[in-house]
């Protein structure tokens, strides 16, 4: 009897799992910095770039600089609320042989 609880438990756990992940797929986020526009999805999958005209008239290595750190700021704020999601997902699951 154990055992079949344990397994529908971890079948709950992986439904609420996929339910969290689409949910981070459509969840969009979009960043601005210095002009570089970046889209972006909670899973950290990049949607979009846009880098003005009057921007790349600047030299290489200060749009490399600026569009390195319009990513990192992207992939920051992806991850903070994927995060915020998982401990949401977390809190409602119980593990078995932990509960």
């Amino acid at each position: 009897m154990e055992l079949f609880k344990m397994a529908k438990e971890a079948m709950l756990m992986k439904s609420k799992l996929n339910e969290v992940d689409k949910k981070l797929k459509v969840h969009i986020i979009d960043i601005e910095y210095k002009g570089i526009k970046i889209q972006v999805n909670a899973k950290s999958e990049f949607l979009g770039l846009n880098i003005p005209e009057d921007l790349l008239k600047e030299k290489k290595e200060k749009i490399e600089k600026n569009v390195l750190a319009a990513f990192e700021e992207a992939r920051e704020k992806a991850q903070a609320i994927m995060a915020e999601e998982s401990k949401k997902i977390m809190g409602e699951m119980k593990f078995p042989g932990l509960s």
